[in-house]
């Protein structure tokens, strides 16, 4: 039997209402539309930080890799300079520091994890050869949250650009390190999670890049956004926003339909982190031959978009891909790892065993089946249970 999902973008008639309502007003074919104005400024507010005097700035535009090249470029970002970035990322990150003329300076990860951590972005500060640095990117890959706190503080030091790529982890949390935090793999229940009011992920960074593709969160099809926590950078990309008109437009009718489903975002947060922690309770002592990818950090708090395994080997995690394909069960696998790139294409050092692991092995469940909450997982598990026995077949 095929494994039932909830649809992904969702059906909701909020959305066909809204819809609607930017055509009857006419603010779909506008230049500067009420409808863009008011979700840029919604962001905003959500993402003020209490306490700050600094005032957050929003910039829509066409998509998460846009907002990526244009935080670069807010950076200063050009020929000649370099970038640090995982060994294990998302393609386009690494893609777009190369379109810019600049050098990716890779860190292995830190297991279990898809990023690096502080101390070892520190140790790449202290080195003779990083005076060409000029910026920094943490992706919060599957919604993991990177400890951007200890980041920030490295790069101030630095005085290197954080970037958060927060495009797979909108609404993500880090408590800051003197809150008292809860390890989540401990918890109680997901109350006890979800109880923990950190800041969002994104306003640690200098700059945060976000997007409402397809299969994000909060799904347009296509748009992102790029987030200024510091208002000296927004001037270094006046010109490539505007030529006078928009360069990366943002559509009302994508404005539209992100408005209820920011409304419901956290509504959604909770259905998957119940999900997740009710899967990670039923079955953590049970797949034995798939290590879970979960944090271990106390105050980085979960926020489940993909949930992640690492498998054997490469052939076990396509067997997996294919026994779930099988079933309907969106299951695909990670990125390729950048540990193998060539080093006329980048700054290497050390070892990257951990990043080339992740690129063989990961496979990744899909956050459409994470939003049957409670009252669908069963099915979920009985799915999961079902690939696992038939890997010997």
């Amino acid at each position: 039997m095929k494994y039932q999902m909830p649809p992904w973008p969702p059906e909701w008639p909020e959305i066909q209402d809204a819809v609607v309502q930017a055509c009857h007003s006419g603010d779909w074919g506008r230049y500067h539309s009420v409808i863009c104005e008011d979700m840029r400024a919604r962001l905003e507010m959500y993402f003020t930080v209490p306490g700050r005097v600094e005032r957050s700035e929003i910039r829509l535009c066409c998509s998460g890799n846009a907002a990526l090249e244009l935080a670069l470029r807010a950076a200063k970002v050009g020929p000649g300079d370099e970038v640090v970035i995982s060994a294990y990322d998302y393609p386009g990150n690494l893609r777009t520091i190369e379109l810019l003329g600049a050098k990716p300076v890779l860190i292995d990860v830190s297991s279990p994890s898809f990023s690096f951590d502080p101390r070892q972005l520190r140790a790449v500060s202290q080195r003779a050869d990083s005076k060409a640095i000029r910026a920094v990117i943490v992706s919060h890959l599957f919604g993991e949250v990177v400890d951007t706190q200890a980041m920030r503080s490295v790069c101030d030091e630095a005085n290197w650009v954080l970037i958060e790529d927060v495009c797979q982890s909108l609404g993500a949390r880090t408590a800051t390190h003197n809150d008292s935090a809860l390890d989540p793999v401990h918890a109680e229940s997901p109350s006890d999670i979800l109880q923990l009011q950190g800041r969002l992920a994104g306003t640690w960074g200098h700059l945060a890049t976000f997007s409402f593709g397809g299969s994000k969160p909060l799904s347009a099809g296509a748009g992102g956004a790029l987030l200024f926590n510091d208002s000296r950078l927004l001037a270094g990309v006046g010109s490539w926003l505007e030529r006078p008109g928009e360069v990366y437009p943002f559509s009302p009718l994508q404005a539209a339909v992100l408005q209820p489903q920011l409304d419901r975002l956290e509504e959604l947060q909770k259905k998957r982190n119940e999900t997740w922690f009710e899967l990670y309770r039923q079955r953590c002592g049970d797949y034995s031959r798939w290590r879970w990818m979960l944090p271990k950090q106390q105050d980085l708090i979960p926020n489940p978009y993909k949930i992640a395994w690492l498998a054997e080997s490469m052939e076990a995690r396509d067997k997996v891909i294919h026994l779930a394909a099988g079933l309907g069960l969106p299951i695909g696998a990670g990125y390729r790892s950048f540990a193998k790139l060539s080093e006329r294409r980048c700054r290497k050092f050390g070892s990257y065993d951990k990043a080339a692991e992740l690129g063989k092995c990961l496979f990744v469940l899909d956050h459409r089946a994470l939003l049957v909450g409670k009252s669908g997982i069963g099915e979920l598990v009985t799915a999961l249970d079902e690939i696992y026995q038939q890997l010997d077949s």
